[in-house]
């Protein structure tokens, strides 16, 4: 499976960004709707990472593929309360996961 790398944010928003090398997708700001994800502390067994955020945000996130399964992680720079690492409660299979993946970069989930 490949990844799309439409990125969600302008040329002009990413040359301000000095330390982004612009390769991966942002998200698009959460929008004022979005389906809330819910996020635990373990995933599945570890697997291959299909697709990914940029990581030069304070969150990025990667959906993992596991056995034909598939989850989103977040990856997050460290501060209080947040848990540097963590999973969707949800598995889904491929079709689902790529709409969820797509939802996520358009703001309209998180």
């Amino acid at each position: 499976m490949t990844a799309s790398a439409v990125v969600l944010a302008s040329p002009d928003a990413l040359a301000a960004e000095e330390d982004c090398p612009g390769i991966s997708p942002h998200p698009a700001a959460p929008g004022p709707e979005r389906t809330a994800l819910r996020w635990i502390g373990q995933g599945l067994a570890p697997g291959p990472v299909v697709a990914y955020t940029c990581s030069c945000r304070m969150t990025a996130y990667e959906l993992v593929a596991c056995g034909g399964v598939y989850q989103i992680r977040r990856r997050t720079l460290p501060r209080r309360g947040v848990p540097p690492v963590s999973w969707t409660v949800e598995r889904w299979r491929r079709g689902e996961a790529l709409e969820w993946w797509r939802r996520l970069l358009a703001g309209q989930a998180r």
